[in-house]
């Protein structure tokens, strides 16, 4: 029964924890970040104006996502038809890392990349965008922290690993519980024959 409990708390957590990593949807409101994301930087490159949104939202060492949104500069509306590529280059040491992004016929708002950021520290990040209107580029920056165990940022983390190890540990105790009392029962019943 304690076990049940304990597997259905997990249970309930872990779809908790999984509720909150939302997956990237495109939002209409214009200077709203998708839902995970945060706004790294919007600024003009040729005839564009490039949004670029990063996901985590406090990168750390690994795989980071990245959501750019190309407008028009003249007219602002989106560019749904544009070549976009993303160099990212550490500032101290490292290998640079290269991207073409890719938008969706489903959601042609933004193109969506992901790079893996393989060291700490401020990363450069060069987005370039062709279409019919012309070219452009520009280079942002993001700042890329050490992946650690410990810290607010892996709080949902921790608390999983520490529920699953419980379960382990009461897993095994209710086993040896369990084989305990089926000895004793064994035992009273060799016993009474």
């Amino acid at each position: 029964m304690l076990l049940a409990r304990l597997v259905i708390a997990i249970f309930v957590i872990a779809v908790v924890a999984a509720g909150t990593a939302a997956p990237a949807v495109a939002q209409d409101q214009d200077e709203e970040p998708i839902v995970g994301y945060r706004i790294l930087d919007e600024s003009e490159a040729g005839p564009f104006t490039v949004q670029l949104q990063i996901s985590p939202v406090a990168p750390i060492v690994g795989i980071s996502r990245f959501a750019v949104r190309v407008r028009d500069t003249a007219t602002g509306e989106d560019v749904p038809d544009a070549k976009v590529t993303i160099l990212g280059s550490p500032a101290e040491h490292g290998e640079a890392q290269y991207t073409l992004v890719l938008n969706s016929p489903v959601d042609p708002t933004f193109y969506l990349a992901q790079l893996k950021m393989e060291t700490a520290g401020v990363w450069a990040i060069d987005v370039g965008v062709e279409s019919e209107l012309g070219a452009g580029s520009t280079i942002m920056s993001a700042v890329v922290s050490e992946r650690g165990r410990s810290g607010s940022s892996n709080l949902w983390g921790q608390a999983l690993f520490g529920l699953v190890s419980l379960s382990f540990i009461a897993g095994i105790g209710w086993i040896w519980y369990s084989s305990k009392q089926a000895l004793k029962r064994r035992d009273q019943q060799r016993r009474s024959k």
